[in-house]
């Protein structure tokens, strides 16, 4: 199984509040816990980056693509960040090539949204919700499997912090979702504790879900939409708790 594994090149995307730090530079160290996490999990995985220049980055996406494409992967993943600027958008958006992936997509973007600790959000598909993307039109062009996952946003200061702080979490927790969506079952060598702990610990993640956003309701004083949302997350925390069975 070989999973080709692309960050974002995107150079001039800067991170809101955070000096010297861009889209690329955040996707860049993600996806190298990416590709670290797959190859512990036994998966093949290739690293494809040609660094934005210019005005503009498309010319080095084409490049990276390309190299990408030759390695002829199982699977390709491309992971971003957003800029929507809105902290009640932030979570997981999938984007798919083809219309026959939504499903799949939705799929991978909620194990995903689980494992990272984020809400899932949506699932797009080139040409139906999704704007034209080189990235996606080179995927339907080929017949390659794979997707671009937008995770958090960057246009906001507490987004684009948690996305900063939490690079390890994002990284592996992709990877894992990646893996186990692969058909990559978990480590062999791990025990029953340690099943049952990485099992609360994603009901955890699930439970905080939307500790930023109670934080900003508490702060404008609308102590009704933080307690909504506290509720919210504890009925999907309780759910993801059921699922896994602990």
């Amino acid at each position: 199984m070989k999973a080709a594994v692309l960050p974002s090149n995107q150079h001039l995307n800067e991170y809101r509040g955070i000096p010297s730090v861009t889209e690329e530079k955040w996707a860049a160290a993600v996806c190298a816990w990416v590709v670290r996490r797959l190859k512990e999990r036994g998966i093949e995985a290739g690293y494809f980056h040609v660094p934005g220049a210019g005005s503009k980055s498309t010319d080095e996406l084409s490049q990276m693509l390309a190299q990408a494409i030759a390695w002829r992967p199982d699977y390709m993943l491309s992971v971003h960040s957003d800029a929507v600027g809105d902290t009640r958008q932030t979570g997981i958006l999938m984007l798919m090539a083809r219309e026959v992936d939504r499903s799949e997509g939705q799929r991978l973007g909620k194990a995903i949204a689980v494992a990272v600790g984020l809400p899932y959000k949506a699932t797009w598909v080139y040409g139906v919700e999704a704007r034209t993307i080189m990235y996606l039109s080179r995927l339907r062009s080929t017949g390659l499997e794979g997707s671009l996952v937008e995770v958090g946003e960057h246009a906001t200061v507490i987004e684009a912090a948690w996305n900063w702080t939490h690079i390890k979490q994002i990284g592996v927790g992709i990877a894992n979702a990646l893996a186990e969506y692969l058909g990559q079952e978990g480590d062999d060598d791990m025990t029953p504790e340690q099943d049952k702990t990485l099992k609360l610990i994603r009901v955890s993640m699930v439970a905080q879900s939307n500790d930023q956003e109670i934080a900003i309701a508490i702060a404008k004083g609308n102590i009704p939409e933080a307690e909504r949302l506290m509720n919210e997350a504890h009925a999907q925390a309780m759910t993801e708790k059921a699922r896994l069975g602990v």
